[in-house]
């Protein structure tokens, strides 16, 4: 520990055998800060300090330092649109919409192959127009339907249906099928007869219901094919004034970017240029701090000014020193007698509190009483007279004279340069006129090509319209007509039989079949009609708009536009630039590009042509080399060494300490405490002195002091306090403004003077030494100024055109309303039509089966419903009959036994009714009854009935046999 104890210390010693001693340290490290600190700061004052000015960067202009620009640049007036396109009338198609959109989805998903279809059924007219092929014109089908088998099965369907239909027709007819219906018996069938009529009315309307959906679609269908054929010319109209608004409305706006805005440009540049040399010459009056003339101009000019209010202030400072001194000995006086009394001739403690606790003891002693240190305003007029009076005034004018000379040398300067850039500016206008016209050429060849194709494909399928277009509307009309009336004759049977009138509803049912098979095949070959040419028209015309790049049939309708009409025949242009498609052009505007962007892609113009449109001819190196001015301005002054002198003359006159500062500090408003509140407070004191015999007379000489001291309180505040303050308030106002007057920078008068001055100086040494480099570098930056505002107005006009421009959506939607008009509102239709018709159609052919099954219910029905005629004196069957039950007849069975059952009894019923050992039942159906004429009774070879003698009377009498009568008894009445 020792040894280690002696290391450390010998270690200890050599430090501070190394190193002085801590104050000597200190003292180094302060002078390494402060060695420090003048490096940085004198690189600071370095980099603050700019070429032209030891403060300021760049030019020194007081502009540059607050942010603003050295030559404004122009501001250009955009480009509003005004143009408004038609509005097309929204349509209510919504009860066909489901229509055209299950027709698209079955053409479809059937329709998939590559071409969709056969060559031969399409034709290309023109190059930009659809027809039908000559397939079509001969009726030949079968290279469609050998494509698609689901089609040709269909179409199949269809023909054996529309020819087998008639057929059955004939049979149902010529067979008696109508009235071949299946006897029943009321007991037995009533109730499973009407619970089947009641089912099979439901299954009638039903179909029913589905039949009129469909023809109200085909219906609505045709009414839109009508409205969309009589609504073409309209449309076309309309795309056509789109198409033309859209072409004024690109025009005004490339003669407003490229006329109006450079006509603006223009007009700045030449006002930029024509006051060039004053807006040198303040700069340079700004850089070198000859601003400093105007100032001393100011001062000496408002002298005359300074002069009046001074001698004002001077009045009002002899009435303010005299006002504030009679305040003060006047408080002072009171203060005096108030201690008198409260001290001397009474000795009561309210007194004496009131003197230790008020500010009666501090009344006199306020500084704003104090008017010693006031400046003698009349040496301020004085010294405003000598200068007046010395013409002080003319000095800075003379300065200003012989600045502007040196503005007489500038302006003599740029009229040298000025005329020839202005020229260069004005030609420039006719150079971006001419690109104006080129583009508006193009942009309306281009765009009248789009919009003439476009008419031109609007004209697809008029072939099939001239061919079908006078009777078609007949015959769709026709064809729903026929619907309707099967429709409503089905209803009115509906209604009948259901109201209880069942042989009229079967009779309307019957007439209904007999309509169904008449009409079935002439609505159903309709049907097919459209459907043939629907899917044809299709694939051809609405297919391809949402598949443009896969279709075949449109890319052969795909009009390439003649770009050699476009452009001028003047202009080269490539093979691969030259094959512009309106698939290219459409799905440009379809995105909403700028028609520029189309016109860029396909080389019809170059925006690089814009850039090198030269407005501002370049200069030679040798022009460049020379100085716009040359003038001489080392012999240039400002200030005469007499001037000077005068100057300072002035500067240490009699108003050379005139600073507002002077009185302000002397003036304020606390002059003396609450005078108010000292007289209350005196009054109550006065009060408070009760009557005393032995001090009685001192009593008195106190309260009588105390009053009259108070009073005088109240005098002073009423009399003095009030005036003092408002001649400080006037006072301060008027110095105020002669500080705005004669002042620089808040300044005394004299410091004013010798900065101005000073400023001058430097100026006129700054005009003599580097004045002409000064100005050569303003006119260069000048010259630079209007190229760069020149190519600014460039790349504006360049970005204005490929963005905002010609946004050809308007041209994508007249060409999507010409799609519009071939598609949506004549070829949708068609389909349409077929996908309500055929399907009311096949829903025909089960309305049959159930109209005939109910019209058979019906009958039976209504045969149950004929009360039975039997003989009165004979047996009745209440079961039957509803008549009131009566004995049955004797009947006579073989074998000599006698029984009341007409049946046998080992016979089965299967359809319910009334029991084998009923004795009242009578059958009522149609009955092989054998009848013996060779005596009275009626004899089966079971049974023996026995006749009464009346039917037998009445049957002889109208010749009838007796068997006759009574099967027409038995027998139930039918319609």
């Amino acid at each position: 520990m020792a040894a280690e104890y002696d290391t450390t210390r010998r270690k200890t010693k050599a430090r501070y055998r190394c190193y002085p001693n801590l104050s000597i340290r200190q003292i180094g490290t302060v002078l390494q800060i402060a060695v420090l600190y003048a490096v940085l700061i004198g690189a600071t004052s370095e980099e603050i300090g700019g070429e032209w000015h030891d403060k300021y960067l760049g030019h020194g202009t007081t502009h540059e330092q607050l942010g603003q620009l050295h030559y404004p640049y122009a501001d250009l007036t955009p480009y509003k649109s005004k143009v408004q396109y038609t509005i097309e009338q929204k349509r209510n198609t919504w009860s066909v919409t489901p229509a055209y959109n299950i027709s698209q989805f079955l053409f479809d998903k059937t329709i998939t192959d590559k071409p969709s279809l056969p060559a031969g059924y399409l034709g290309i007219k023109n190059g930009d127009t659809l027809t039908m092929g000559p397939k079509v014109e001969q009726n030949d089908w079968s290279a469609l339907l050998a494509q698609y088998a689901l089609v040709i099965v269909w179409v199949i369907l269809l023909l054996i249906l529309i020819i087998l239909v008639p057929f059955l027709a004939v049979c149902y007819c010529c067979f008696c099928c109508c009235r071949r219906c299946k006897r029943g018996c009321g007991p037995c069938d009533s109730a499973k007869d009407k619970r089947m009529s009641f089912i099979c009315a439901a299954i009638l309307l039903l179909l029913l219901l589905l039949i009129l959906l469909g023809a109200i679609v085909a219906f609505a269908s045709n009414r839109v094919l009508d409205r969309g054929l009589n609504e073409a010319s309209d449309s076309v109209k309309r795309g056509s004034q789109d198409t033309c608004r859209y072409l004024e409305d690109i025009n005004a706006n490339l003669n407003h970017l490229f006329v109006y805005n450079y006509e603006e440009l223009e007009a700045h540049l030449a006002e930029l240029l024509n006051n060039a040399h004053n807006h040198i010459f303040l700069d340079l009056a700004d850089t070198s701090e000859s601003n400093a003339i105007e100032q001393l101009e100011r001062i000496f000019d408002n002298m005359n000014e300074a002069k009046t209010l001074m001698r004002q202030v001077d009045g009002m400072e002899k009435e303010l020193r005299f006002y504030t001194t009679q305040l003060r000995d006047g408080v002072r006086g009171a203060k005096r007698d108030v201690n008198y009394a409260c001290g001397s001739l009474v000795t009561h403690d309210k007194c004496k509190d009131f003197l230790k606790n008020s500010e009666m003891e501090f009344v006199d002693t306020s500084t704003c009483l104090h008017m010693d240190n006031l400046p003698n305003t009349t040496n301020f007029v004085l010294g405003t007279d000598k200068i007046i009076n010395d013409d002080i005034a003319m000095i800075p004018k003379l300065a200003l004279r012989r600045f502007q000379e040196v503005g007489a040398k500038i302006e003599a300067a740029m009229a040298l340069v000025i005329p020839s850039i202005l020229k260069d500016v004005q030609d420039g206008r006719e150079q971006f006129r001419m690109n104006a016209d080129r583009i508006s050429n193009q942009t309306e060849a281009l765009i009248s090509n789009i919009q003439l194709k476009t008419v031109r494909s609007t004209r697809s399928f008029d072939d099939v319209y001239e061919k079908f277009g006078n009777d078609r509307s007949i015959m769709n009309s026709l064809v729903c007509g026929c619907l309707f009336v099967i429709i409503f004759i089905m209803l009115i049977a509906l209604m009948c039989g259901c109201c209880g009138r069942k042989g009229s509803g079967a009779t309307c049912l019957l007439i209904g079949i007999i309509l169904i098979f008449t009409m079935f095949s002439f609505i159903a070959l309709v049907g097919l009609f459209y459907f043939i040419m629907g899917l044809v028209t299709y694939q051809g015309a609405c297919a391809p708009v949402r598949d443009l790049d896969e279709n075949a049939i449109f890319k052969q309708l795909d009009a390439n536009i003649d770009l050699y009409e476009v452009l001028d025949p003047a202009y080269e242009m490539s093979a691969e630039s030259a094959e512009l498609r309106m698939s290219t052009a459409i799905k440009a505007c379809r995105a909403n590009e700028s028609i520029f962007d189309l016109l860029l892609q396909h080389k019809l113009y170059e925006l690089d042509d814009l850039r090198n449109i030269e407005v501002i001819k370049e200069k030679t190196d040798e022009d460049k080399k020379e100085n716009i001015f040359d003038e001489d301005l080392s012999s240039v002054y400002l200030l005469t060494q007499e001037e000077r002198d005068k100057l300072e003359a002035a500067r240490n006159g009699d108003f050379s300490e005139f600073n507002s500062i002077l009185y302000l500090r002397s003036m304020c408003q606390g002059l003396t405490p609450n005078l108010a509140t000292l007289a209350t407070g005196l009054r109550k004191i006065r009060d408070s002195i009760t009557y005393n015999d032995k001090w009685e007379e001192y009593n008195k000489y106190a309260r009588v002091s105390l009053s009259n001291e108070a009073y005088h309180l109240d005098t002073y505040n009423y009399e003095w306090t009030d005036k003092i303050l408002g001649i400080m308030s006037a006072m301060k106002q008027k110095l105020s403004r002669v500080d705005d007057l004669v002042l620089y920078e808040r300044r005394n008068f004299s410091n004013s003077i010798k900065v101005l001055v000073d400023a001058v100086i430097r100026s006129e040494e700054f005009i003599k030494t580097r004045g002409s480099e000064f100005i050569n570098v303003l006119s260069q930056n000048l010259t630079d100024v209007v190229s760069e505002q020149i190519e600014m107005y460039k790349e504006g006009l360049i970005t204005e055109c490929s963005s905002n421009v010609g946004r050809c959506a308007p041209l994508a939607h007249v060409y999507y309303r010409g799609v519009d008009l071939v598609c949506y509102r004549l070829v949708d239709p068609m389909n349409g039509f077929w996908i309500g018709l055929l399907p009311a159609a096949l829903l025909l052919l089960p309305l049959l089966y159930v109209a005939h099954k109910l019209m058979c219910l019906w009958r039976r029905l209504h045969s149950y419903a004929v009360p039975l005629a039997v003989p009165e004196t004979g047996p009745s069957c209440p079961t039957c009959t509803g008549q009131p039950f009566v004995p049955p007849p004797t009947i006579i069975c073989g074998g000599g036994q006698q029984a009341y059952c007409p049946c046998r009894e080992d016979a089965k019923r299967k359809d319910g009714g009334a029991t084998f050992n009923d004795s009242s039942s009578i059958a009522t159906s149609e009955q092989n009854v054998n009848v013996e004429t060779t005596s009275p009774s009626v004899v089966h070879p079971q049974i023996q009935i026995q006749i009464p003698d009346e039917y037998q009377k009445e049957a002889l009498t109208q010749g009838q046999t007796p068997e006759a009568a009574v099967a027409a008894v038995f027998k139930p009445k039918n319609d």
